[in-house]
C-alpha cells in the first residue's frame, strides 16, 4: 500500500525527531511500538546519569509553517495520553520492567518545519498525573 504523503510527512519527522532525542543524550530504544490500542512513536532512555536511566515514551507531532506554530503543544489530548499510557503499561508489563522503580516520564517532541525548509524541535513533558493515570501505585 503506498504511503500518503501525510504519512511520510510525520515519518520524516519522527525521523528529525530521533536525531534531536540523540543529540540530548537519548538512547533510542524502539521505535513505532504498537499494539491494538494503542502506539508509541518512540521508546527511549535518558543517557545521562543525572537522569538517572528514566524511561521515556514519546509522542511526535510534526507540522508546517509558522502559522501552525503551537498548534502540536495541544495536539496530544487526554484521551490520546491515556492510549499512550495503557500502551506504555503494556510494554513494560512485556519487558517486566517495575514500573513502581523504575523513573519512567511521558514526553512530546513537537517538530515544525519553515517554509523556507528550517526545522525546529521542541521538546516537553506531558503533563500528567502518573499514578492515577498511568496506573502505578
Amino acid at each position: 500500500m503506498p504511503q500518503t504523503k501525510k504519512r511520510r510527512f510525520g515519518d520524516w519527522g519522527e525521523e528529525q525527531a530521533v536525531l534531536f532525542l540523540l543529540q540530548k543524550g537519548y538512547h533510542i530504544i524502539e521505535r513505532n511500538y504498537r499494539i491494538r490500542s494503542g502506539e508509541i512513536d518512540i521508546i527511549a532512555r535518558h543517557a545521562k546519569p543525572h537522569f538517572g536511566g528514566t524511561l521515556c515514551f514519546i509522542e511526535v507531532k510534526t507540522r508546517q509553517h509558522a502559522k501552525e506554530k503551537g498548534t502540536a503543544e495541544w495536539a496530544t489530548g487526554a484521551e490520546k495520553r491515556k492510549r499512550i499510557f495503557r500502551t506504555a503499561r503494556h510494554y513494560c508489563m512485556q519487558h517486566t520492567i517495575d514500573i513502581d522503580r523504575t523513573p519512567i516520564q511521558f514526553e512530546q517532541v513537537s517538530v515544525y518545519v519553515s517554509s523556507q525548509g528550517r526545522t525546529l524541535c521542541v521538546l516537553l513533558v506531558l503533563p500528567l498525573d502518573e499514578k492515577k493515570e498511568y496506573g502505578g501505585r
